[in-house]
């Protein structure tokens, strides 16, 4: 039974939920239909400073591993300084991050899929792969610093020295290291996830799966953050080539005046690439043969126009080449 007071309670009620729901729907499409300013890249970059870059790098890979770690590092570092236009990414703050470990929370933010060299597939380095993406977020020099970014980590020491100086006496920003050991040291020779980490845990001795590695990684992430921001700092003040250089190694640069993207194909342009050539192809056997320059009428000479001699030689010695490893891998085989 209905009485006249609680009919006029319920109208009042639902007259008020009637105000509010129009208010709510006139204020969420006023909000939808707000334009944000998204300036065009590149975005303002200002100094960074390197180590505070590191160790948030370090602090980064903690929570969203290394491409997510490196790009994060950077992004943040200049929301921080900088403000608008870096708070329109959808990134956490150092403190959110920070409380997030703390209390063993998942975050997500851009770049993760990068983790383990692209979603571990242990291709290119992840620490490169972020760091890379926010380069080219900031700056037109991109692949300039790009390049040097990416040859320095061929030939620098994981973890540097820094790194495991800071993690020893417990100087990065977290508070539960996965390791605070000074951990061995080894060369990649290559921008792959796959040789970076086989190389050290050869090196080291530990197991890919081990939080030694993992640390390793996370000190990794810090320092590709903090050669990128280097590097920009350098271009920022126009001294890039006082800090960064970009030359092939000695086996890159001969390989290359055979194989470099090209259209003639018979003449070795059927790849492509800058990385160590020698870091997976062991075996030159088949290029055991003399070079000679041809000299192209109307044109100056480079390595572009170099080509080795015999090539239908070349492709034999190859063919007898893979025919005998085949035999002998079937012979050990079969013992």
């Amino acid at each position: 039974m209905v009485t006249r007071r609680s009919f006029l309670k319920t109208l009042g009620v639902l007259a008020l939920g009637g105000v509010i729901g129009s208010t709510y729907r006139d204020a969420v499409k006023a909000f939808a239909q707000t334009e944000v300013s998204v300036p065009p890249l590149p975005w303002p970059y200002v100094e960074l400073d390197v180590e505070y870059v590191r160790k948030m790098g370090h602090l980064g890979y903690y929570a969203f591993e290394c491409a997510g770690g490196a790009f994060w590092a950077i992004m943040e570092s200049l929301r921080e300084k900088v403000g608008y236009p870096y708070t329109l990414l959808p990134i956490p703050t150092r403190d959110e991050v920070e409380a997030a470990l703390d209390e063993g929370k998942h975050l997500h933010t851009l770049m993760q899929y990068g983790a383990g060299g692209a979603l571990g597939w242990a291709s290119l380095c992840g620490a490169l792969n972020g760091a890379a993406a926010a380069i080219q977020m900031v700056s037109e020099n991109w692949k300039t610093i790009g390049d040097m970014l990416f040859r320095w980590y061929e030939t620098a020491l994981f973890p540097s020295d820094k790194s495991n100086e800071y993690a020893s006496k417990h100087e990065f920003f977290v508070k539960k290291y996965k390791s605070d050991k000074v951990l061995p040291q080894s060369v990649s020779h290559s921008i792959l996830c796959h040789v970076s980490v086989s190389n050290w845990c050869e090196v080291s001795g530990y197991a890919s799966g081990s939080p030694e590695r993992s640390e390793r990684c996370a000190r990794l992430a810090g320092d590709v953050a903090a050669k990128a921001v280097e590097l920009l700092n350098a271009d920022l003040r126009g001294e890039l080539e006082l800090v960064g250089t970009f030359t092939y190694s000695q086996t890159t640069a001969s390989c290359r005046t055979c194989h470099f993207k090209g259209t003639n194909y018979e003449m070795g342009q059927f790849t492509r690439g800058k990385m160590q050539c020698e870091t997976c192809h062991t075996d030159m056997r088949p290029h055991a043969h003399s070079i000679v320059r041809l000299e192209v009428p109307g044109t100056s000479s480079s390595p572009e126009k170099t080509v080795a001699t015999g090539a239908a030689l070349t492709g034999v010695i190859g063919a007898v080449a893979g025919l005998w490893s085949y035999m002998r891998s079937k012979s050990k085989g079969s013992k």
